[in-house]
């Protein structure tokens, strides 16, 4: 018996820890090279630069386009990583809330606390930040479904 497997982009079905670890490192390489591409396009013309004037130009605009990269970066996370986190939550069952589900996500789409200057947003980013510790700590740590029928069949 095959067991099929899951589309790129779907949220359906479920994923193990080690699935899921192995998924989020595939992604996350291809999240590199996906900024890679996109900042090489951007900065083609100070290749031949010395690597003092890449690293300002590179630094002025990241500052001055920062909600441009943190969309980016956010458009990345929903298309890479919030189907994968939707599947290990499927997995962990009843072992982790719903509502802890969604502050994970909640924090993962917030942007970095230098991007919205305004005090009340950046205590709510870093609040949000350290609430989604115990979340994320699940999602990547604590064993599913998955792990426990092996460990039945086994």
């Amino acid at each position: 018996m095959t067991k099929e497997k899951t589309p790129f982009f779907s949220f359906d079905g479920e994923m193990g820890r080690i699935d899921y670890w192995g998924s989020a490192i595939f992604r996350s390489l291809i999240a590199g090279l996906i900024f890679f591409v996109v900042l090489a396009l951007i900065f083609r013309g100070y290749f031949s630069s010395s690597y003092e004037e890449l690293s300002t130009a590179i630094t002025q605009w990241t500052s001055d386009h920062a909600v441009r990269v943190w969309l980016l970066g956010e458009i990345l996370n929903i298309f890479l990583f919030l189907p994968i986190t939707w599947r290990r939550w499927r997995d962990l069952g009843p072992r982790l809330k719903k509502n802890w589900l969604y502050i994970s996500v909640l924090s993962s789409l917030m942007p970095g606390y230098e991007v919205f200057p305004f005090v009340g947003m950046q205590s709510l980013i870093i609040t949000l930040g350290i609430l989604s510790i115990y979340p994320n700590f699940k999602l990547l740590f604590w064993p599913g479904k998955r792990y426990a029928s092996l460990r039945q069949s086994g």
